[in-house]
């Protein structure tokens, strides 16, 4: 694939951003200082500081720009992919393992996962079997950076995948992964096409459509309980994208260090890094993704599925029939046990990872590979 996608950006827009960086408003110091209510003002300047001079958007460019891009046009919805091929094929040879497509979740972009497929597509270079080698598509969500939003709030994401698996890149049968929004497309796809679908992998699962409360285990009591209180200490950021993103979308898109505060605060608070940001996320890397956000003017777009899911528009997950496999890191958002993801799902590997948060695609991407070759393995 030599495609790539649109990441040229004139001198001027880079100017205007620093510009912008540099003239920031900055908001009335409290009498409180660290993380407790909210991004750290201190780390945020810190950061800051270096997006305005010193962080070097054209080399974070080339390096994307080298990765294995290809795209399409589905209805009229472009969408970039990244592909990486199964080692020892040259793109047309049919890989030992079923081909996979990886979705990642907000805030974040595809990206995100480019370390896990690189171990899936040449396990060979980080020690593993060549011959668990399998191709993995990495799509980029629409209204994510690099690919523009869907036309329509009635547009499917977990159709585009299928028709770029099966009518775009001919793939009869394939596997699917996804954490956090990506989890959830992952499993309307699944529930859609179990024809198509051999299995999926998930780090998040889909609450169950009906559930009697006297059949609830402690374990699953424990879990509820320790979701409400994970809704009340940190779901406000939900809230507000699900009720009137609209309402915050045009600050974040025109205050790049207001973008910023957003994306950090997220990173820190539901990573594994002991409360150091930078002991998992190198300041290049936040500011890339930053960068990504604000010159795509995309992070108002990226809060779509958060309202189209709460205002009913998106498909809901009743039962998933194919075979399920569910990796839990303990510092994710939450962490379901195995029998509430059964009520829900096929559910036949569960793992409980030793370390790594809501990123583990970039925290920990040797555990979740070789967590997925195990699962493909049982697929073959």
């Amino acid at each position: 694939m030599t495609t790539t996608p649109a990441l040229e950006v004139s001198a001027r827009d880079l100017d205007d951003l620093r510009r912008r960086v540099r003239e920031t408003r900055w908001a009335q110091p409290w009498p409180v200082g660290g993380w407790e209510a909210g991004a750290d003002q201190d780390e945020l300047r810190r950061l800051a500081a270096y997006w305005a001079d010193g962080f070097d958007w054209e080399e974070q460019r080339r390096r994307i720009e080298r990765l294995p891009w290809g795209s399409t046009t589905l209805d009229g919805i472009p969408l970039a992919y990244l592909r990486f091929d199964a080692e020892g094929s040259d793109g047309s040879d049919r890989p030992a393992r079923l081909p996979i497509v990886l979705t990642n979740g907000w805030p974040s972009s595809a990206l995100e996962l480019v370390e896990v497929a690189r171990r899936l597509a040449a396990p060979s270079q980080f020690g593993g079997d060549a011959a668990d080698a399998t191709t993995v598509i990495v799509p980029a969500l629409p209204g994510f950076p690099f690919s523009p939003q869907r036309a329509s709030h009635d547009d499917q994401t977990h159709e585009l995948w299928h028709r770029l698996m099966t009518d775009v890149l001919g793939f009869d049968r394939y596997a699917a992964h996804g954490g956090d929004l990506g989890a959830g497309i992952t499993s309307r796809l699944a529930q859609a096409h179990p024809e198509a679908v051999a299995g999926i992998h998930l780090l998040a699962v889909a609450a169950p459509a009906h559930v009697d409360e006297t059949t609830l285990t402690d374990e699953e009591r424990r879990y509820l309980a320790a979701v409400q209180a994970w809704v009340a200490e940190e779901g406000g950021y939900q809230h507000e994208q699900q009720t009137r993103p609209l309402t915050l979308a045009p600050a974040l898109s025109d205050s790049p260090v207001g973008l910023l505060a957003w994306i950090l605060e997220k990173h820190r608070a539901w990573s594994d890094c002991a409360g150091e940001v930078s002991r998992v996320f190198s300041d290049d890397y936040l500011l890339t993704l930053a960068s990504l956000y604000w010159f795509t003017n995309s992070i108002g777009t990226s809060f779509r599925p958060y309202w189209e899911y709460a205002a009913g528009r998106t498909v809901r997950v009743e039962r998933v029939s194919v075979p399920t496999a569910v990796a839990v890191f303990p510092h994710d958002l939450t962490q379901p046990p195995r029998s509430w993801a059964e009520r829900s799902y096929d559910v036949t590997r569960y793992t409980a990872m030793p370390r790594g948060g809501h990123f583990a695609p970039h925290e920990a991407p040797e555990l979740l590979a070789a967590d997925i070759v195990e699962f493909l393995r049982s697929l073959v």
